[in-house]
């Protein structure tokens, strides 16, 4: 009796498996891109931020939020990371204070001071990183150092960072 269980046993495990196995190495799940035929220019087009009801298509993300602050003191500083692979780096600045604000990024551990830049009271600027660096930062960690000239820091930023230029751009 155990052995008629054991040989059933074995055969639905091929049975079930072979097929699983077949697809895994022939890559038979997957078609071929020259095989697909669903209309380009809608599907890539989508909004990977909307959810819609039956809507199984995954995205792969091209580019990140790393940093969303708004700052009302003294001597502020944003914290981010830029991930491997993710070094073009777009940031926003809305100065809502009276006086002109100075920021500087810095690679945190290397010590590199990327760039410093100045916004005037009421002002805004957008940076992003191929107008001094075409090649992109390097991964790790950063900080933004937020000054006034010893006044109150009131401002809100944010930054995005991307695979490919186009990400940011």
């Amino acid at each position: 009796m155990k052995k008629i269980a054991i040989i059933i046993s074995a055969l639905l495990l091929f049975v079930v498996g072979t097929p699983n196995i077949y697809a895994a190495q022939n890559d038979a799940a997957v078609p071929h891109p020259d095989k697909i035929s669903a209309n380009i220019s809608t599907t890539a087009s989508q909004d990977a931020g909307t959810t819609t009801t039956n809507d199984h298509v995954i995205t792969r993300q091209r580019s990140r939020d790393v940093f969303n602050d708004t700052f009302d003191r003294k001597d502020p500083v944003s914290r981010f990371v830029l991930d491997r692979g993710y070094g073009h780096l777009e940031i926003y600045v809305k100065n809502k204070g009276n006086s002109t604000i100075t920021f500087s990024l810095v690679h945190t551990d290397s010590g590199k001071q990327y760039i410093t830049k100045r916004v005037g009271a009421g002002g805004e600027l957008s940076w992003k990183s191929l107008d001094s660096f075409s090649q992109g930062l390097r991964s790790g960690n950063y900080e933004i150092q937020w000054r006034a000239g010893g006044d109150v820091v009131r401002v809100s930023t944010w930054g995005v960072s991307g695979q490919y230029p186009k990400d940011i751009s």
